[in-house]
């Protein structure tokens, strides 16, 4: 029991950072997609981050090569 509460508590964690992250980059203008649509950064973290997760995040770089959007997609192939 212990360690499913541990386990929980760990995705929890994760999901708090990453969505600040993402919210980060949002604000300072990186688009970001999930399965092809334009999301906020809520909806990307609510399938990127659970327990054997089929997405996965590509970070797509400008020409300048700063990061100009994360694209979050459903891995169909392993």
């Amino acid at each position: 029991m212990e360690e499913k509460e541990n386990r929980f508590e760990e995705i929890r964690d994760v999901k708090e950072s990453m969505l600040l992250q993402l919210e980060q980059m949002r604000q300072s203008g990186v688009a970001l997609f999930v399965d092809g649509r334009a999301a906020l950064p809520n909806e990307a973290v609510s399938k990127a981050v659970r327990e054997n997760s089929p997405y996965m995040a590509d970070y797509v770089l400008g020409a300048s090569g700063r990061i100009e959007q994360v694209r979050f997609d459903r891995v169909t192939r392993w």
